[in-house]
């Protein structure tokens, strides 16, 4: 692990560093975030032209970024229809410059209805998103919940990937991906009340 006196300051190097290729992730760590990340934002643009994004549920099949949304109630299905073009950025959970990792994946969206598909991605997601459930009896009432009528998965065709090691900007690098560093963060800033779920708030 980088010492903080290892991190070098250069505002020459900072500001010609190329985005695109000097401090690229390395590709053991891309392949676990890519996979294994919760935190997932996607981009797309809307009729009146601005880029809206939002925070989504993701899984990997084929090696694509698969996200399951709601026809008609949700404004970017028809967004996609119309402009297939969007973006996908997924990070891990550093807070210190040093750790911060992410990717961002630009591509065109490839809209799925077929329900033996939809089936097998609702089951990912649950699986990936709703561990805490633990008994037949209720991952089932949380797949019926996911699986209706009017959803669609959305799947990524990537055109272009990026990647980001923030450290290597400073060139502190620190191998891995997962850090711990947001439940840090909560326990310095939030209250005791609202960390311990066994007392009411109200």
């Amino acid at each position: 692990m980088a010492e903080a006196s290892d991190v070098r300051f250069d505002p020459i190097r900072l500001e010609r560093l190329n985005v695109r290729t000097d401090y690229p992730m390395e590709q053991d760590e891309f392949e676990l975030l890519y996979r294994e990340s919760a935190y997932c934002n996607m981009g797309h643009v809307n009729k009146r032209g601005y880029p809206v994004v939002t925070p989504m549920f993701y899984v990997i099949k084929d090696d694509n970024i698969m996200m399951s949304t709601i026809k008609n109630y949700r404004l970017k299905v028809g967004c996609l229809m119309e402009n297939p073009k969007m973006s996908v950025a997924i990070h891990n959970d550093g807070t210190n410059v040093r750790h911060q990792k992410a990717i961002l994946v630009m591509g065109e969206a490839k809209i799925h209805d077929d329900d033996a598909f939809m089936r097998e991605i609702h089951w990912m997601i649950i699986d990936k998103y709703f561990f805490e459930l633990t008994t037949d009896e209720e991952r089932e009432v949380a797949f019926e919940a996911v699986h209706t009528p009017l959803r669609c998965i959305i799947e990524v065709i990537p055109e272009k990937i990026f990647t980001w090691d923030l450290g290597k900007m400073l060139h502190a690098h620190d191998d891995g991906v997962w850090y711990g560093e947001s439940q840090k963060l909560i326990n310095k800033y939030m209250q005791q009340a609202h960390l311990d779920l066994s007392v009411s708030v109200d």
